[in-house]
């Protein structure tokens, strides 16, 4: 009864989240294919492919990404990620290249849930002119079990974004005075994640979610914020980026392919 309470909640909020959220931002759609495989019984090694198409127009391509990724289990509560991701707006020929390494610590909460929570740092080639560098913190609630119904997985995920680095902006007083020219370091984006995982058979996994991305200025002073006014150019710099995102993710593992 109380894994059944815990999936009502679940959907209950993903409703609400998608009614208040459905305003004033960009809808699209984001579709991956993963591959997995373990080379040991804590290191494993996964590829994927991803694309996002503008829900809002016309159903036209955004981006797509390729990324490899490998993770070292260091303990049970305790493991370690390194990646790259080469990602290829639709609007343009750069692709940007991303690396990263991530550590995650997981606890459990009243012997239904895992609770984790990870720091993951990454550099960007120069093709990324927002930022050169990001301090990813990521806090993620889920099920310990799954439930008998689709044997799903339910989750909720929370991530605050810090930027360092990109393109310099200039910065203007209300006198339309100059004052400084200089990076917009600081607390910038927000990503809410909900996500529904089943385990359809021993080969393949299904994972739905909904993501919401916001972007803002947190405790940032004047001369680092984005979305900022140039009277000279008469335009706003660094617009915020807010958008919703509908996406299917779908994870082959090879593990079965090789075991006995």
């Amino acid at each position: 009864m109380k894994i059944l309470l815990t999936a009502k909640i679940f959907i209950c909020t993903l409703a609400t989240t998608l009614v208040f959220n459905t305003t004033n931002a960009q809808w699209q759609n984001w579709n991956a294919i993963e591959i997995q495989g373990d080379a040991t019984n804590r290191l494993s090694f996964k590829g994927s492919y991803l694309k996002s198409f503008d829900m809002d127009n016309k159903y036209n391509p955004v981006f797509q990404q390729v990324a490899f990724q490998t993770s070292y289990e260091l303990s049970k509560k305790w493991d370690v990620q390194g990646g790259i991701q080469l990602i290829t707006p639709a609007s343009s020929s750069k692709t940007r290249t991303r690396v990263y390494a991530r550590a995650a610590y997981t606890q459990r909460i009243a012997r239904k849930f895992n609770w984790t929570n990870s720091l993951r740092v990454e550099t960007n080639s120069a093709a990324e002119t927002r930022f050169r560098q990001r301090i990813i913190l990521t806090s993620r609630v889920g099920l310990r079990k799954r439930l008998e119904f689709l044997n799903l997985a339910p989750s909720v995920a929370y991530s605050l974004f810090y930027n360092i680095g990109g393109n310099p902006i200039k910065y203007y007083n209300s006198t339309e005075e100059l004052i400084a020219i200089q990076t917009p370091d600081g607390f910038h984006r927000s990503r809410l994640t909900l996500a529904l995982n089943s385990k359809v058979n021993k080969y393949l996994r299904l994972n739905v979610f909904y993501m919401r991305q916001s972007e803002f200025n947190f405790l940032t002073p004047e001369t680092k914020k984005i979305n900022v006014y140039d009277p000279v150019r008469n335009r706003t710099v660094r617009s915020f980026n807010n958008y919703n995102t509908l996406g299917v993710t779908a994870q082959l593992s090879l593990n079965p392919l090789f075991k006995k």
